[in-house]
């Protein structure tokens, strides 16, 4: 897209504050990761403490290298992820996961999909199914590095998006108003 995404403006915020306040609303601990090219920027909205930089000794990349980073830092605690480039996610959506965890705790993550097309950044991630892909990757074994070969490894639950909540799933690569 050729910018900092979490940075784009929408109505008096931006892309990564906005998902801040919709994982805050559902009473969860938050952090946001970005990566060391970000950090100063990123303190102008978010405390350090508020702050996870990506851990470049994982020799990743991408969304992977932000959920493994964040779990190497948090090791026991199960992850929610919301990509800030899903500005239109609804809070209600987001209790969905958290109930499906509470029902369905023999579960690795918990993923939306639609029509077969999985939603892996907005889901949540247990610290045992993370820790199985970092034993993966630490021993060389995890060859590809994309998060739908992740949730291969994984035991996932998946919650069918509502067609009247699709538009909550638009990734956007583009300003939006």
């Amino acid at each position: 897209m050729g910018t900092d995404k979490g940075l784009i403006s929408i109505l008096d915020e931006n892309w990564a504050t906005l998902a801040f306040g919709k994982l805050s609303a559902v009473n969860i601990p938050v952090k946001v990761s970005v990566n060391g090219s970000q950090e100063e920027n990123y303190l102008h909205f978010f405390t350090e403490e508020q702050l996870i930089i990506d851990d470049l000794s994982l020799g990743l990349a991408g969304p992977l290298l932000a959920l493994l980073s964040v779990h190497a830092k948090y090791p026991h605690n199960d992850l929610l992820v919301l990509a800030c480039d899903l500005p239109l996610m609804e809070e209600s959506l987001l209790l969905q996961l958290l109930e499906a965890e509470r029902n369905a705790p023999q579960h690795e993550a918990f993923i939306f999909s639609h029509a077969g097309k999985i939603e892996p950044l907005c889901a949540i991630y247990k610290a045992e199914g993370l820790a199985k892909v970092m034993l993966e990757l630490r021993s060389g074994r995890l060859t590809w590095h994309s998060m739908k070969h992740v949730l291969s490894l994984l035991q996932v639950f998946q919650l069918e998006i509502p067609e009247n909540k699709a538009i909550a799933f638009k990734n956007f690569n583009t300003h939006i108003a």
